[in-house]
């Protein structure tokens, strides 16, 4: 119960998952605007299935209220691209107790115009991710939000009063117990996609032999590098030893989690898997989903390390300095050289 309640865990994982989130929905809707009509406008009437209600998508009210299929083109165009400045906004993390929630909406509402492309594997994860994600403290670290809060704590020398209405306040464990939960959540998520995958794996010999990984490197629909997809395919041995690390790295992923050096095998089996698949079978967006889900299970304290170690490096970085020769063909005096920019954050 401590765990739950000492601190808040998983911090700047939370946040890169909130970058990351935030702007792949900017990338992604911005693919999707040049033929938008034909995916969530009145173009896509032609095909029945992608016109048609889905109990998956049957959402309360208002979120029903928030896109209609029956709203003109540049009506849908118009919410698309305030969905996309929502997104913005929540990669930035500002204002995050507004915006966290209206995202969500926002992104909710968008997929019931098209229940077929908007269900598949990674929209369903991301659906399931920014959902947990209002529970948790995503603007804790590098974010607006958090510069926002050092700056006024600086000024007034105090700390932000906690949440709450007249006198009554929100107990200070409240927000590190829902933050907790939420880490819980996603990483229970994360484990079941892992397990329930490398049990279907399991069913046939396909990938148990390598056949699973041999034909689709060889799918011309699903290469991104030709020569790079030439290469793999070729070498067996290699295809083999990546067929059997994918199943049982998945398979035994949770119990990989419990040790903290068996828990970096997990993460680099895991995230090569991912990188793999997003650059040999050209399945960027999923891939991306399950690697930043993957950083909360990075501690806090290896975060601080990394984010001293950039910023000792950073600080040690030479910064150019205008010559002589330069300083009088402009006609400015050199000026002392600057101290180089520092990471905020850590």
């Amino acid at each position: 119960m401590n765990w739950f309640l000492e601190s808040r865990h998983a911090t700047y994982g939370l946040a890169l998952l909130r970058i990351g989130l935030g702007a792949s929905t900017v990338a992604i809707l911005a693919l999707y605007l040049p033929n938008f009509s034909y995916t969530f406008g009145h173009g896509s009437q032609w095909g029945a299935a992608m016109f048609r209600d889905s109990s998956v998508h049957s959402y309360f009210w208002p979120i029903t209220a928030l896109f209609s299929r029956t709203d003109p083109d540049p009506l849908i165009l118009a919410k698309i691209i305030v969905l996309m400045a929502v997104a913005a906004a929540y990669a930035l993390g500002w204002r995050m107790r507004v915006v966290s929630p209206l995202f969500v909406a926002l992104w909710l509402g968008f997929t019931t115009l098209d229940p077929v492309v908007t269900n598949t594997g990674h929209y369903q994860t991301f659906r399931l991710f920014i959902i947990f994600l209002l529970f948790a403290d995503t603007s804790y670290r590098w974010s607006l939000d958090a510069r926002r809060r050092a700056k006024r704590e600086a000024r007034r020398g105090v700390a932000a009063r906690p949440l709450g209405f007249g006198r009554w306040r929100v107990p200070e464990w409240f927000p590190v117990l829902s933050n907790n939960v939420a880490v819980v959540l996603i990483g229970y998520q994360l484990c079941v996609i892992y397990v329930t995958s490398a049990l279907w794996k399991l069913q046939g010999a396909t990938w148990v032999s390598g056949v699973a990984s041999y034909y689709p490197l060889q799918v011309e629909e699903l290469t991104l590098v030709p020569w790079l997809n030439h290469l793999a395919w070729q070498v067996t041995p290699a295809v083999f030893i990546a067929s059997w690390l994918s199943v049982y790295g998945q398979l035994l992923f949770p119990v990989l989690l419990l040790n903290r050096w068996s828990r970096i095998v997990g993460l680099v089996l895991v995230t090569g898997m991912h990188a793999s698949i997003a650059i040999l079978l050209a399945l960027p967006w999923f891939s991306l989903m399950m690697i930043l889900g993957d950083m909360i299970f990075i501690r806090d304290r290896t975060w601080r390390r990394a984010a001293d170690w950039v910023n000792q490096r950073v600080r040690k970085a030479p910064v150019p300095i205008v010559g002589e020769g330069e300083a009088e063909a402009t006609g400015k005096p050199q000026s002392e050289p600057s101290p180089g920019p520092v990471l905020t954050g850590a």
